[in-house]
C-alpha cells in the first residue's frame, strides 16, 4: 500500500508541475555552465600534454604553480556537470510532455539524433584523419602507437590501433566503452556513450512510471530491463546522475536552496573532490552532481540575467564541438610541434611553456568553433529534415496550418 501511495503523490506532483518553465536567470546560469565545463576539460587535456602533472618528476613548483595545478584538474567533474544539465534539459522535457499528454518516441528520436549526430560524424571522420595523418608523419614523440616515454594520463592507449573500421562502427552506435574502444585518441567519447544511453534508458524508466496506456508502460517495462541488462555497471550507476537532473522537473518551480549556499556546497564538493580527501571517486562524482543540481535549482524562477549572458550564450552553443572535437586536434598539433622541435616531452617543460599554452587553447577553441558553424548551427536544419522523412503527417485536405517553430 505505501508504494502504491508514493506512486499516486509522483502522479499527482507529475500532473501539477506541467511546464518545466526556464526562466532568463536559470538559462543564463545553464549557458554558463556549459562552456564553463567544456573549457576546464580542454584546459585539463592541453595542460597534460605540455607539463608534467602535479607530483611526477618534471612538474612544476611553486605557490602560482600549484594554482595552475589546481584549476587544470577539474575536467572529468565537468563531465558530470554535463550529466546533471543534460537530465535536466533532455529528461525535464520528456517528463513535461507525458504530463501535458504529447510525448512521442518519433519526435523524441529525431531531436536527440539530430543534436548528438550532427556534431558526433564529423568529430569521428575529423578526428580520425588528424591520427592517422599525425602517425604517417608526426609520430616522433611516440603518442600515436603509445611508444612514448612521457607519463600522460590523456595518453595511455595504442591510438592507432584503435582506427579501424571495427571500432568505427563501434562507435557509430555510441558503444565505446561497451562493445570496444573509442575510436583513435578522441578519449572523451567515453561519457558520450553514457549519455546517448541515458537519453534511452531515462525515458524508458519515466513512460514505465508515469505512462497512461498500460501498454506503454508494460514496453517501457521490458525495454528499460533490457537496457539496464545490455549496460556495463559504471554507466548504470551515472544514470543516477543524470536521472538526478531530470527530476529536478518537479520542484523547478521553487527554489530548495539559495544561490549563494548551493555555490558554497558546489565549491565545496569540487574543492573535496580535487584534493581527493574521499578515498571513493564515486562518491566524490556523486557530491558533484548533487551540489550543482541544487545550483540549476537555486537559480530558478525571477531573477537578474548575468552579465555578458549573449557572450555566455554564444560559447555554450559551440560547447559540444568543443567538447568532441577538440583532443584530437590537440595530440596532432603537440606531434607537429614535437616535430619541429618547438616542444620536449613533458617532464622537461619549461615555465615559458605558459605562453605556447594560451595560445594553443585559443587556437584549439577557434578550430572547435569553425566546426561548430558546419555541425551544431545547423542542427535545426539537420532536424527539419530528419522530421520530414521519417514521421508521418497526416493527410489534410483543407491548406495547411503554419507551425510555430519548434525550439526545443
Amino acid at each position: 500500500m505505501g508504494q502504491i501511495g508514493n506512486l499516486k503523490s509522483w502522479t499527482t506532483n507529475m500532473n501539477s508541475a506541467r511546464q518545466l518553465n526556464i526562466g532568463p536567470f536559470q538559462s543564463d546560469v545553464l549557458d554558463l555552465s556549459r562552456w564553463l565545463a567544456a573549457f576546464l576539460v580542454v584546459a585539463e587535456h592541453l595542460r597534460s600534454l605540455l607539463f608534467a602533472d602535479h607530483g611526477q618528476p618534471g612538474a612544476l613548483g611553486g605557490a602560482g604553480w600549484k594554482v595552475f595545478y589546481f584549476f587544470t584538474h577539474f575536467g572529468h567533474f565537468a563531465v558530470m556537470v554535463f550529466f546533471v544539465m543534460s537530465g535536466f534539459l533532455v529528461g525535464g522535457k520528456v517528463l513535461e510532455r507525458l504530463a501535458l499528454g504529447n510525448f512521442t518516441w518519433q519526435k523524441y528520436a529525431v531531436d536527440r539524433i539530430s543534436r548528438l549526430y550532427a556534431v558526433y560524424l564529423l568529430a569521428l571522420l575529423v578526428g580520425g584523419a588528424f591520427d592517422s595523418l599525425g602517425y604517417l608523419h608526426f609520430n616522433d614523440f611516440g603518442l600515436y602507437d603509445h611508444t612514448s616515454s612521457g607519463r600522460i594520463a590523456s595518453a595511455s592507449w595504442n591510438y592507432h590501433a584503435t582506427l579501424s573500421l571495427q571500432t568505427l562502427g563501434v562507435n557509430l552506435i555510441m558503444c565505446q566503452t561497451i562493445l570496444g574502444p573509442v575510436f583513435g585518441s578522441n578519449g572523451p567519447l567515453w561519457s558520450l556513450a553514457n549519455e546517448a544511453w541515458y537519453y534511452l534508458l531515462g525515458p524508458l524508466a519515466f513512460v514505465l512510471v508515469f505512462g497512461r496506456e498500460t501498454v506503454r508502460r508494460l514496453l517501457g517495462f521490458v525495454g528499460f530491463a533490457a537496457v539496464l541488462w545490455f549496460l556495463p555497471g559504471p554507466i548504470r550507476l551515472y544514470a543516477l546522475i543524470w536521472l538526478l537532473g531530470a527530476l529536478l522537473y518537479f520542484v523547478n518551480h521553487r527554489r530548495l536552496v539559495p544561490l549563494w549556499l548551493a555555490l558554497i556546497l558546489l565549491g565545496a564538493a569540487l574543492t573535496i573532490a580535487r584534493m581527493e580527501w574521499f578515498g571513493d571517486a564515486v562518491v566524490q562524482d556523486f557530491l558533484i552532481g548533487i551540489s550543482f543540481a541544487l545550483v540549476i535549482n537555486s537559480a530558478a524562477g525571477p531573477g537578474r540575467r548575468l552579465p555578458g549572458n549573449r557572450w555566455s550564450r554564444a560559447a555554450a552553443n559551440c560547447s559540444y564541438s568543443v567538447y568532441l572535437c577538440h583532443f584530437p586536434f590537440l595530440v596532432f598539433v603537440y606531434s607537429v610541434l614535437f616535430h619541429l622541435g618547438v616542444v620536449r616531452y613533458p617532464g622537461a617543460a619549461a615555465p615559458k611553456y605558459i605562453v605556447l599554452y594560451a595560445l594553443l587553447l585559443v587556437l584549439v577553441l577557434g578550430w572547435c568553433y569553425l566546426i561548430s558553424l558546419a555541425t551544431e548551427r545547423q542542427t535545426p536544419r539537420i532536424r527539419s529534415w530528419l522530421t520530414q522523412q521519417l514521421i508521418r503527417k497526416p493527410q489534410i485536405m483543407s491548406s495547411p496550418v503554419p507551425r510555430p517553430r519548434d525550439l526545443t
